[in-house]
Formats: C-alpha cells, sequence, structure tokens
C-alpha cells in the first residue's frame, strides 16, 4: 500500500519557476508513480488516458464506468457530460436529459471570447475535482485529483507561463489547505 500521507505531503513543497520553465508535469508524476503501489500507477494510467483526446470514446467511459476508484468513476462520469453538453450545444440542440451539469455549462460555452472560454471550462473542472474529494484527507482519490489539476496546469504553463504559474499556486493553496493549521502564501516566501 502506497503512503498516502507522505505524497500529498510531498507534493505541496514542489515550487517550479514558471518563467524558467521548472514545472515539470511529467517528474511530479513520476515521483508520484515511484511511491505508488501497482493498482495506483494502473488509476494514474487511466486518468492520464482520458487526458488524451484519441482515448475518449463511448468504450472508454464504459470501462472506466467498472473501476473500483471512485475518483475515476466520477470524473470520467463528469468529463462525459460536459463532452456531451459541448456537442450539444454545438449542434443548437438541448443536451440530454439527465445532465447535471449542462445549465451551469451554457453558461462558459456562450462566452465570446475563447481563450476566456477556456479558462472558465478548466475552472470548472477544477472546482470539481476540489468538489470529489472534499471529504477525503488521505488516498489515490486525493493524488489523482492533484494529477487533474497538475495538468490543467501544464496545459495552461503550455499556452501561458503566467496563467499557469496562477493555476499552479492555486493548486499547491489548495493542497496545503487540506492540513489543518496550514497556511501557505506563495508571495511570502
Amino acid at each position: 500500500m502506497a503512503n498516502y500521507q507522505y505524497i500529498i505531503a510531498s507534493l505541496p513543497d514542489f515550487q517550479p519557476d514558471f518563467a524558467a520553465g521548472g514545472f515539470d508535469y511529467d517528474e511530479t508524476v513520476g515521483f508520484i508513480r515511484s511511491q505508488c503501489s501497482d493498482r495506483d500507477c494502473g488509476y494514474i494510467d487511466w486518468l492520464e488516458a482520458g487526458f488524451d483526446e484519441k482515448n475518449i470514446s463511448h468504450l472508454f467511459y464504459s470501462a472506466v464506468e467498472g473501476s473500483p476508484c471512485k475518483f475515476l468513476r466520477n470524473w470520467f462520469a463528469f468529463d462525459r457530460q460536459v463532452r456531451e453538453a459541448k456537442v450539444a450545444f454545438l449542434d443548437g440542440a438541448k443536451p440530454a436529459e439527465g445532465n447535471t451539469e449542462a445549465e451551469e455549462l451554457q453558461g462558459i460555452f456562450n462566452t465570446k471570447n475563447l481563450l476566456e472560454r477556456e479558462r472558465k471550462l478548466d475552472s470548472y473542472y477544477w472546482k470539481k475535482a476540489d468538489e470529489m474529494v472534499l471529504y477525503d484527507l488521505f488516498g489515490i482519490d486525493v493524488i489523482l485529483a492533484f494529477i487533474a489539476k497538475a495538468h490543467i496546469v501544464r496545459r495552461w504553463n503550455r499556452l501561458d507561463p503566467v496563467v499557469g504559474a496562477e493555476f499552479f499556486k492555486q493548486l499547491v493553496q489548495d493542497v496545503r489547505g487540506t492540513f489543518k493549521g496550514v497556511e501557505y502564501d506563495p508571495d511570502k516566501q
């Protein structure tokens, strides 16, 4: 079994210099993998497979539905609803009945500025990742939520280092905030 407390406590200490390209997603995930069991590494594989558009299909979502990992089941059920709502929006159709995310997503999809729309959508994913592990302190679900948010950081870092740095600071703040009595202000270092 992995030492989740050690992994989670170690993650916030990673403070890259975004302007110098110091954030290395692969290095961070490599560290996490080195501390995880084979089973947990398999969960990370599933999560990362879902980041690759070419893997997303009905078969992928169906396979993840049967996962014993609660975060993966919830994350990809959410991701599926977002994608279905996006397709409905682009087609000018109503989202499928039962899509609990559709109403909130309509406001995001109606954003005219494409960059702002992507920021809002990634912020929505970020918020959902937090909600999915709200009552979890230590465990693979918290680690998977961290990786999902780190993926967002990497995406924005590739597009805009300043925005990427903001997302990473938020990620570190979120993880540090899970420990009572620990406060983190990235501007006070």
